[in-house]
């Protein structure tokens, strides 16, 4: 028998990507908390960019895709049935 649904579904897409972002000294310190300047080394916050990308920093991307693989398994919510 069928049913109409209407729900939300959540899947986990890996991808392997390559590129370019554009994320600001600011918004790696306002995420990492690192100073700005490490013995006498304004650039120093660059060794944080890596970090502040994995905690969820603010950044823009100029990304190639290479392929992608679902992980795991679908999870629905939010489900309504109608028959």
């Amino acid at each position: 028998m069928k049913f109409e649904i209407e729900a939300k579904r959540t899947r986990v897409l890996m991808e392997n990507i390559k590129g370019t972002i554009d994320i600001s000294k600011k918004e790696v310190m306002r995420v990492t908390d690192c100073p700005s300047v490490e013995d006498g080394d304004s650039t120093a916050w660059y060794s944080y960019v890596e970090e502040a990308v994995e905690l969820g920093a603010n950044f823009k991307l100029d990304i190639k895709v290479k392929g992608g693989q679902l992980q795991g398994e679908a999870e629905y919510t939010d489900v309504e049935i109608n028959w």
